[in-house]
């Protein structure tokens, strides 16, 4: 996506009162999703205004009425974006949020990445004083 077809989306977006977009995404095992994508019309002058109280992108037909690949352009945007951070899609993965403030493009990503511990343990002896012992 080129910066003037972002820039024309984020006004075509304003003109339809969204404020605010958030994608949520989540990873491990060597692969990730964009699992969801959702607005606001609440007043947003920082990305971290954009909040949970959010409608589904998928079920508002006035979203409709944006270019049919909408979705798609946001969605290929955030991948963009991602692939830039700390790695949430290999081993454990991790999980996280776009939020984008409309129409001046502005965004926060809040990532998580999963980590597993471990403890090590070291233990020597010999065979041959086991089996004197029994």
């Amino acid at each position: 996506m080129t910066e003037l077809e972002l820039t024309s989306l984020l006004f075509q977006l304003a003109d339809l009162g969204v404020t605010g977009v958030k994608v949520k995404y989540d990873g491990g095992g060597d692969s990730g999703a964009i699992e969801w994508i959702g607005y606001t019309t609440k007043p947003c002058e920082t990305p971290e205004d954009v909040d949970d109280n959010m409608e589904d992108w998928g079920s508002d037909s006035a979203l409709a009425k944006i270019s049919p690949d909408a979705y798609t352009a946001i969605e290929s945007f955030a991948y963009d974006i991602l692939n830039d951070v700390e790695d949430w899609w290999n081993n454990e993965g991790g999980w996280g949020d776009l939020c984008i403030c409309v129409p001046s493009g502005k965004y926060i990503i809040n990532n998580n990445i999963r980590i597993t511990d471990s403890e090590n343990y070291f233990h020597d002896g010999s065979l041959l004083d086991k089996v004197e012992e029994e």
